[in-house]
This record gives structure tokens, sequence and C-alpha cells, in this order.
């Protein structure tokens, strides 16, 4: 079978996703106390640039409570820079973990053997279009929303309401561009589920990697080393799973609140043009919860199920006492690895994101059902 050409590594996906994100500082560095004091800086700044349109915004929704597009777009909006907003406020407390987390990805795509790269490589493959596909669906939705102004009766991307005038040519650029810087900050919020995908991609890959390795275990010796790789693995995916978690609800709460608003413009009497631009939101949106939950459900079956087949099928080899120790580790996979907050999100899986597919399709038909 003739191969592509075309090849994405491990090192240029995790690039490609560091620069996509960078507006979340959740790559910036805090190697002593110049690097610490640029980051605070650079992200309250940020914080502080979104939240001085989402005051505006509010005001809108006040101001034409009578005219049911500008309150849904608005709505939607707000939806989006809050979503920036609290992921980028649990980066700031998650950012050692993850800075910690990102060093050892990178060290180990350097420091991967052969075979594991083999490993690593075949999960880059598996996603890595899907990833580009929606990084680029939430910048295209940020864009078009960005050029609406030419092709639409409006002056800016969105129908804020500003405590000054914007009729003058300077800040009307300024308020432009602030939008703009705005509307990508939000891209940047949610592709930042794809950086947490990366991390639960990337400890699928370890689990994997140990389901092989177990093959090579034919000493005492070689199993204490690889109890202790399990082991470490286990401790960096409970690193992992604190921020994962915080940052699936983020998505999962603002994605509702966006599939609501954007359903309705789509089910309304609207121009064509605002169809598609809400249109591209609602599929981005929709899909948006699937980028995390699809890694999740992986790394359920690999440090769960087949990790335990692996080390199940190769204990027969093994004198009793190895094989205690082994049956030690297998006990051990019984409890997956799993992203879920007790009361708020359920385990994040294929299946929750089915029933959440389910409950979303069921209200848009209802609504299109009270509408018609």
């Amino acid at each position: 079978m003739k191969q592509s050409r075309f090849k994405i590594t491990p090192e240029s996906a995790v690039n490609f996703i560091r620069v996509t994100v960078y507006l979340t500082c959740i790559s910036l560095p805090l190697s002593g106390s110049p690097a610490k004091f640029k980051f605070e800086i650079i992200l309250w700044l940020l914080v502080i640039l979104a939240i001085s349109l989402f005051i505006p915004l509010l005001v809108s929704i006040i101001k034409y409570s009578d005219d049911t597009f500008i309150v849904m777009k608005s709505f939607i909006l707000m939806s989006a820079i809050s979503n920036y907003v609290f992921k980028v406020i649990i980066v700031r407390i998650y950012h050692k973990e993850l800075q910690q987390l990102g060093s050892a990805l990178n060290e180990f795509i350097k420091k991967t053997s052969v075979s594991e790269k083999e490993i690593l490589q075949r999960y880059v493959n598996n996603c890595w279009m899907f990833h580009g596909f929606m990084t680029c669906s939430y910048y295209l939705t940020t864009t078009a929303v960005i050029l609406g102004p030419l092709i639409l009766p409006q002056k800016f991307p969105t129908d804020a309401v500003y405590p000054f005038s914007v009729e003058n040519r300077f800040v009307s650029r300024i308020v432009y561009l602030h939008q703009s810087i705005v509307g990508y900050q939000c891209s940047a919020g949610m592709t930042l589920d794809c950086q947490a995908a990366m991390y639960l991609w990337y400890l699928s890959a370890r689990f994997e990697i140990l389901s092989s390795e177990i093959r090579n275990v034919d000493s005492h010796n070689d199993l204490r080393n690889y109890i202790k790789k399990h082991q470490k693995t286990l401790m960096d995916a409970k690193e992992l799973i604190r921020p994962t978690r915080l940052l699936a609800l983020v998505t999962v709460m603002m994605t509702k609140i966006g599939m609501i608003f954007g359903g309705i413009v789509l089910i309304s009497d609207e121009p064509v043009v605002i169809k598609i631009q809400f249109g591209i939101l609602v599929i981005s949106t929709t899909v948006n919860i699937y980028v995390c939950a699809w890694a999740a459900d992986n790394l359920i079956t690999v440090s769960s199920t087949k990790l335990s087949n692996a080390i199940f099928e190769t204990s027969w080899r093994h004198e009793p006492k190895m094989r205690n120790l082994l049956l030690t580790i297998i006990y051990r996979t019984q409890k997956p690895i799993i992203i879920k907050i007790p009361g708020l999100l359920d385990t994040l899986s294929n299946e929750y994101y089915a029933e959440f597919l389910s409950a979303a399709f069921s209200c848009f038909a209802a609504a299109r059902v009270a509408v018609g």
C-alpha cells in the first residue's frame, strides 16, 4: 500500500498546538522571577481585554432586549468569553503541573526508543486530522464573525454598547481591533481542549507502551522497574486529571449555552449569511466536547482493559511469586483513569458524548416544532 508523503510527526503536532493556544498563556515558562512576572502581566492583561468586551455585550442585551437576534448573539459571545476567562484561570492555578507535564512530553519524545516512537506516531496518525480540523474550525468561526461587517449592515463584529462614542475613525478602529483580538482569544480558549486531549493521548501512549513492555519482563529486577514505570505513569495521570476535569466541565457548560442560543438563531427567520455564521458555531461547539471525550475514552480502555489483558496473557510463564506481583498490577488496572467530577460531570467518554448529542438533538427538534 502506498504511503502518504504528508506526515505529521509528534514534534510538529506538539509545536502546532503550542502555537494555537499561545493566547491562553499555557506555554509561557516560569523559570525565574522575571519570567513569572512577565507571565502574570500577560495573563491578567489578556483577561482584562476579554472582560472589557464582556461588559459592553451585557449592556447590549439590556439596551436591545426587544431584539431577539442581538440578545442571542451577545449571549453566545459572552459564553465564549466566559469559557476563555475560566480556562485561563484554570491554567493559572495549575500552570506548574501543566508545565511539568509539557516538559515531560517533550523529553519523552526526544528519548523514545524505536518501538515507543512507533506507538506515539500511531496515535498522532490517528488523531491529527481531527484535531487540526477542530482547531481550524475554531479560528475560522472567529474569522467569519470578524469579517461579518464587510457584508452585513453592521459596524463591528459584535453589537457591544460602549459608554463613549465610536464614530471617530481612530476609536472605531481600536474597538474593531479589540473585538478581533478577543475573538481569537476565545478561539484559543476552545483550542485549549486540544491541548488537554493531547496530554490524554500522551498518557494513553505510555499505558500502551507498558502493555507491550510486559512481554519483555523476565526477572524480578525487570518487574521492579516495570512497576516503578507503571506507578510513575499513574502519578502523571493523577496530576493531569485535576486541571483536565475542570477544563472539561467549563467546556460542557459553555457548549450547552452556545448550542442553545445558536440553535435558536438557526430556526429563526434570519438572513442566510447570519445562519451560516451560527451554523459553523453550532457544529464546532457540538463536536468540541468530543475532542476530550474521545481521548478520555481511549485512556479508560488502555489504562484498564488493554493493560490488564496484556499482563494476564504473559503471567502464566512466570513463577508464583512474580505472578502474585503481576496480579497486584492487574488489580490496580480495575480502576481506570477517568475524567469525572461527582455531581457535576459524568465520566467523560464516547458513551457520555452520545448521550449529550441525543439530548441536544431532542431539544433542537422540540424547539423547531415549537417555533414552526
